[in-house]
């Protein structure tokens, strides 16, 4: 195990990382107490020593290490990361009570196994992800964050676990894709917060302006407190699985849709949203007419439901208001819907019936395809 103390120091490398870690169990870089230090590499790397790899480009960030990786102390770390990336811990990465700025290139902060972010104020600018994990091993590739200040601006992905990514509290400020007034690119994602695996949120306060998904996961996405503030160029929320909502505060002012879904559960939580097209859809999704023009989402089934037991849910759609390619469900909680006002689309739109036996819906747009429950 190797630690190494930062107590004021100013490291500049032209031709490789200014701290590279080869080999360790594990390695602790501590910012001393009330000090800062900052790291610098060069834009070209040389690769002409035994540690170093042209073909695998290794090392590749001011900071870089292949082993485990702690980023902590009560200090200030400032990394440029002027060649490629800032931060690359090739195992698993731990960053804890830290104040850490990163300027990168490309990448800003990876931990290939994992990322943990504990009590820690970061802030990263970079042209690639902000913040991301890559195993694609289903028992790692995950980020966890508690009690963590993060502020964001990145040309791709604010938050990417190529796995999991549970919030258990703390602040996220995040920006992607120059924002949601920008046309995302079919070759880049800019989603704001992306899970492969799944979405998992008990707390914390999320305020996302992406030119894509604000939030997306291609399996779940399971949230029960936290206050959302989204803006987003395609969905507020996305998952190819089930979309899970018992608590929290949303409020998304601008998207192409809102929540959507093979099945949607709201059952709890407080949900405003404004939508170019459909508010909620469950198990369709067609984003060709969306500034991204992605075209048809990937849900993992057909003829979902969208169930509500509780709640607030106040949906101002130009497209349909509920659009269920399935059934809905209702048995609590307050829907309000201001439908569109062209004849294309309805407050309430489904395939396969609606049924309320409780709750408080008020429907509200154009008659021409019109749908009662």
């Amino acid at each position: 195990k190797v630690t190494l103390i930062l107590n004021g120091a100013s490291i500049t490398c032209q031709n490789s990382s200014p701290i590279y870690v080869y080999q360790a169990l594990s390695a602790t870089v501590t910012a001393y107490e009330g000090s800062v230090n900052l790291l610098t590499d060069g834009s070209s790397y040389r690769f002409g020593d035994s540690y170093s790899s042209q073909s695998n480009e290794e090392p590749d960030a001011a900071l870089y290490s292949k082993a485990d990786l702690i980023l902590d102390g009560i200090g200030k770390l400032i990394v440029n990361g002027n060649f490629n990336n800032g931060v690359t811990g090739k195992d698993a990465l731990t960053v804890k009570n830290l104040t850490l700025t990163v300027k990168a290139e490309n990448n800003g902060i990876t931990g290939r196994d994992s990322a943990a972010f504990e009590q820690a104020t970061v802030t990263v600018s970079c042209g690639g992800n902000a913040v991301r994990t890559t195993n694609t091993d289903s028992s790692k590739g995950k980020i966890t964050a508690v009690g963590t200040v993060m502020s964001l601006t990145a040309g791709e992905d604010g938050i990417q676990a190529e796995s999991s990514l549970n919030v258990q509290s703390g602040v996220y400020r995040i920006t992607t894709g120059g924002g949601s007034g920008k046309t995302a690119s079919d070759a880049v994602s800019t989603k704001g917060i992306k899970a492969t695996a799944g979405i998992t949120v008990s707390g914390g306060s999320f305020s996302v302006d992406s030119s894509d998904d604000a939030l997306h996961s291609n399996g779940n996405i399971d949230i029960t407190g936290g206050n959302f503030v989204l803006q987003s160029g395609d969905d507020g929320l996305h998952a190819d699985g089930n979309v899970t909502l018992s608590g929290g505060s949303f409020i998304i002012s601008n998207c192409y849709e809102g929540l959507e879904g093979t099945n949607i559960t709201l059952s709890g939580a407080n949900v405003k949203l404004t939508a170019q097209d459909d508010g909620v859809n469950i198990c369709g999704g067609d984003d060709t007419g969306a500034p991204a023009g992605r075209g048809p989402d990937q849900f993992t089934g057909s003829g979902g439901k969208l169930s509500i037991s509780g709640g607030l849910l106040y949906v101002n759609a130009s497209g349909d208001g509920l659009d269920a390619n399935g059934s809905i469900e209702m048995s609590g909680g307050t829907v309000l819907i201001d439908g569109p006002t062209n004849s294309g689309n309805g407050a309430l739109d489904f395939d396969s019936g609606f049924t309320v036996t409780g709750g408080f819906l008020v429907a509200a747009g154009s008659a021409g395809m019109a749908q009662t429950p």
